[in-house]
């Protein structure tokens, strides 16, 4: 796509995710932050920087930013817009990680002002990640296990925390981040991945070990990619995991790119045809495709035209105010129906910018 075609809904999408209501809403504020920076306008990055004073002047006192529950919540009550067939058994929770999304935009800012508040901020969140009580694998539950009852895997933490992390390292001079960064993502998959597809699952509880959402959910894998480029992005080139992560995500690319549908999207459920085409999990694999190429990960001749079609596709469904349609609603999953969301806007911008 030439880029004065991309310009105008660009810039559209943009105007209409500065319009929306994005305060309380924990990881979608992060994702929408990302996406005001990406974009990178004036107009965008002001407000990104409120939202980002606001999450770090509300940040709680086990270090948490701000937008996240402070209380038990009733699960899928918060933010579910409809029925669906999955449940966890457990019916109270608080996030360990939807908070860590804003971490990305508190460091991204910290970079650009080199003010302290913002790395300050930035250790209270790792820190309280740290404390959470953890898998028998190592992994950081996506709901604290006091509070649930039990320890679940989710695959959308990956994104959440994982570069978060290895910004934190270079921000902090922290090594152990970079560490965490990548332990985090391989113990993700390995509970999460399917070894016969090369796809990432939802969610695993270690006990009773199940899935309780199994299914291979376009956003979810998306959070996969997206994550691991962004680790890769800013891991040292000598560190001891960097081999086994690049892997990691070349071969996740490559289980994604035959289940693109030739209008350029993917498939809210990728192996399922009968599901709809579905527009933040095609954004988000245009993004790591880009991304990759940019790293020297994956072959251009190979990914562009792919990446190029996925971000023509959701172009031509910005509508004239500049929403983003066809997006999963959340939590996501196989039932979500299609709506307008600010993470929708967000990868949206994302996407547009990584094909600059």
């Amino acid at each position: 796509m030439s880029s004065d075609n991309a310009t105008q809904p660009v810039t559209r999408a943009a105007s209409h995710l500065r319009t929306l209501d994005l305060d309380g809403k924990s990881w979608i504020t992060g994702v929408a932050i990302n996406g005001l920076l990406a974009e990178g306008s004036d107009q965008s990055v002001e407000t990104a920087k409120d939202l980002v004073d606001r999450a770090v002047a509300t940040q709680d006192d086990d270090g948490q930013l701000g937008y996240g529950p402070s209380y038990p919540i009733e699960v899928f009550s918060h933010g579910r817009e409809y029925d669906a067939s999955w449940d966890l058994t457990v019916k109270k929770c608080i996030n360990t990680n939807n908070t860590t999304a804003i971490g990305h935009g508190v460091l991204d800012l910290y970079e650009r002002t080199g003010d302290e508040r913002y790395l300050d901020a930035a250790k209270g969140e790792y820190e309280w990640l740290q404390s959470v009580d953890r898998t028998d694998t190592g992994g950081i539950p996506h709901h604290d296990p006091d509070v649930a009852g039990i320890k679940s895997l989710w695959i959308d933490s990956v994104y959440m925390m994982c570069p978060f992390f290895s910004r934190y390292a270079e921000a902090a001079d922290e090594p152990g981040a970079h560490d965490e960064a990548v332990t985090q993502y391989l113990v993700h998959a390995e509970h999460l991945r399917d070894p016969r597809t090369g796809l990432f699952r939802h969610i695993w509880v270690e006990t009773p070990d199940h899935y309780p959402q199994g299914t291979f959910w376009a956003r979810g894998n998306g959070w996969a990619a997206a994550a691991a480029v962004e680790i890769l992005d800013r891991l040292p080139d000598d560190h001891d995991q960097h081999g086994e992560l690049v892997d990691q995500f070349k071969d996740h690319c490559e289980s994604l790119l035959p289940l693109q549908d030739g209008s350029g999207f993917w498939h809210n459920l990728v192996d399922d045809t009968d599901t709809p085409l579905e527009s933040s999990g095609t954004l988000m694999f245009a993004y790591a495709f880009n991304r990759g190429i940019e790293l020297g990960l994956l072959d251009e001749a190979q990914y562009r035209d792919s990446a190029d079609d996925a971000l023509e596709a959701v172009t031509h469904v910005v509508d004239d105010e500049g929403a983003v349609g066809r997006v999963a609603g959340p939590p996501g999953g196989p039932e979500a129906p299609l709506t307008v969301t600010p993470y929708g806007q967000g990868w949206y911008l994302m996407a547009a910018a990584s094909a600059r």
